[in-house]
């Protein structure tokens, strides 16, 4: 399946057409982004979605416990569902932006565990419990399902022990290995069968004669994906030590480019065409994250990645200028190859 990522600088009016646009090309899924300090309501976004659009489904991409009680979430969630149909999921982080544009840091992994523990409980109308206080709604019976989009070890794990999904990045294969590994890992600690999770590879598709056409569009959100990586790669930790190993093996001194990165990095840039780290960006750091060029090497890098086990391309038009355009193009050139 493809899904799409949006939200970043829409105006309110625009989501109107770019939902239909995405459903329109082919997209399975929809998410809209949720930071508060640098784009419109992502529950305003989401209903918007779901009154002019049929069948796609609408989420999250990601919201986060720091910023809204998991009941909160839970309640706006199951009325998307009920206006859409049964159409909604939640897409569930640790928080990123949303969080460090207020100077503070991403919840621990425990919070993550105890956060959708209590979102399976809660929504299946039982009473759950979150930071020692239960509670239970009064109308909320049925769960939708939850794709936990994380870049560490521990919360890659803990996904495989209770999402439905897992939202990841990087395209190398041995970076695709490596986080499917820890949600094997994570899935079959509980007993739980691997196949059943939905594996996510969060990127950027753009279609393009020559992968250097694509690079202004591109280059700032290949920044903020490795942005995220860079702060597990600064983790002293057996898994993370091993990643570092595999990614200096495969691709030597991309470690240290990813280092300089960060110091030009800034929060209000995320997801921002024209960014300033986007000078900080080099070609194999954008192929190391996005799948940029002709249709066919773009179809054949998806191949290598469904081979590996990825179940959903999930490209995201935060930074391209003609959004519409784009969705247009993948739908025909590049999802119309993977129709069933």
């Amino acid at each position: 399946e493809f899904s799409v990522g949006m939200g970043r600088n829409l105006r309110i009016d625009e989501v109107q057409n770019h939902s239909i646009v995405a459903e329109d090309s082919g997209f399975s899924q929809l998410t809209f982004i949720d930071s508060q300090n640098l784009c419109r309501d992502v529950y305003s976004m989401m209903t918007i979605a779901a009154l002019n659009t049929s069948n796609i489904k609408i989420g999250h991409g990601v919201t986060t416990p720091s910023t809204r009680h998991p009941s909160v979430t839970a309640n706006a969630t199951a009325t998307i569902d009920e206006l859409s149909g049964g159409r909604a999921f939640i897409g569930l982080g640790t928080g990123f932006s949303a969080v460090l544009t207020m100077g503070k840091k991403a919840r621990p992994v425990t919070e993550l565990r105890e956060t959708i523990q209590f979102l399976q409980k809660y929504m299946n109308g039982q009473t759950a419990t979150f930071k020692n206080a239960s509670m239970n709604s009064e109308w909320i019976k049925k769960r939708v399902p939850i794709y936990v989009g994380v870049v560490g070890p521990k919360a890659l794990q803990i996904a495989g022990e209770l999402a439905d999904g897992v939202i990841f990045s990087g395209l190398h294969p041995e970076m695709v290995k490596w986080n499917i590994e820890q949600v094997h890992k994570g899935a079959e600690r509980v007993g739980r069968d691997p196949s059943k999770i939905e594996l996510w590879n969060r990127t950027l598709i753009y279609i393009a004669d020559k992968k250097e056409d694509a690079h202004r569009e591109v280059a700032s959100y290949a920044g903020t994906g490795l942005m995220a990586k860079y702060q597990v790669l600064i983790r002293e930790t057996p898994e993370v030590i091993d990643l570092r190993n595999r990614i200096e093996k495969v691709q030597p001194g991309l470690l240290e480019e990813i280092y300089q990165l960060a110091k030009v990095w800034n929060n209000y840039d995320h997801e921002k065409t024209d960014a300033v780290h986007s000078r900080a960006v080099n070609q194999r750091m954008i192929d190391f994250m996005h799948l940029t060029g002709s249709p066919d090497r773009i179809c054949e890098q998806i191949e290598m990645l469904k081979q590996l086990g990825v179940t959903n391309i999930s490209t995201t038009v935060f930074t391209i200028i003609d959004k519409k355009g784009m969705m247009k193009e993948i739908g025909d050139q590049i999802i119309s190859r993977f129709s069933n």
